[in-house]
């Protein structure tokens, strides 16, 4: 049995719906093709969804899927405490968003669990909350994780409301049952 701490509630749970994602933009892509015209290629149905939104003050999806990925590497950087890689916010393609997507895996693939078992108290900071902070567990469960899983459900709402056929299945990526 795993030992429930910091590091499991946060890093491979992120993994492996970032895998997910990255298996959605997939269908999200094969969608966009399926809607091909001579006159109106993949790539006309491909920027329509990438710059669709749910609602006029929401971020489009393309940038829901990077505040996904922002949200994986800084917030697991802050409670950390080392620096996370910092990533343009210039892609403009399904296959552009996949790279940034498993550019973010490899980053977290690089954070030992040493790094964060034990930081449960260290105090986080957020560039809009002057003069306060959080202990990494209360950002972990208060915020990181919440927003991290608010951008995820809103790019997949963002796709499904267009008609790309992803389900629950797709979105939880699979679960780890084991034989009674």
């Amino acid at each position: 049995m795993q030992e429930t701490n910091l590091y499991t509630i946060t890093v491979p749970p992120m993994m492996k719906v970032l895998g997910a994602l990255s298996k959605i933009l997939d269908e999200a892509a094969a969608h966009a093709a399926s809607k091909a015209t001579e006159r109106r290629p993949a790539s006309y149905f491909e920027e329509a969804l990438l710059n669709d939104r749910l609602i006029f003050d929401q971020f489009p999806l393309i940038m829901q899927i990077q505040r996904v990925s922002d949200n994986a590497k800084n917030g697991i950087a802050r409670i950390a405490g080392i620096e996370a890689p910092s990533f343009e916010d210039n892609e403009k393609t399904f296959a552009e968003l996949k790279t940034r997507i498993e550019k973010t895996l490899a980053y977290l693939r690089t954070v030992k669990p040493e790094q964060i078992i034990g930081r449960e108290d260290a105090q986080v900071t957020l560039p809009y909350y002057k003069d306060k902070y959080l202990t990494a567990s209360e950002y972990a469960s208060e915020y990181l994780m919440p927003n991290f899983y608010f951008h995820l459900v809103t790019a997949y709402s963002i796709l499904r409301k267009n008609g790309v056929d992803v389900g629950k299945d797709d979105y939880i990526g699979g679960l780890p049952l084991k034989d009674l």
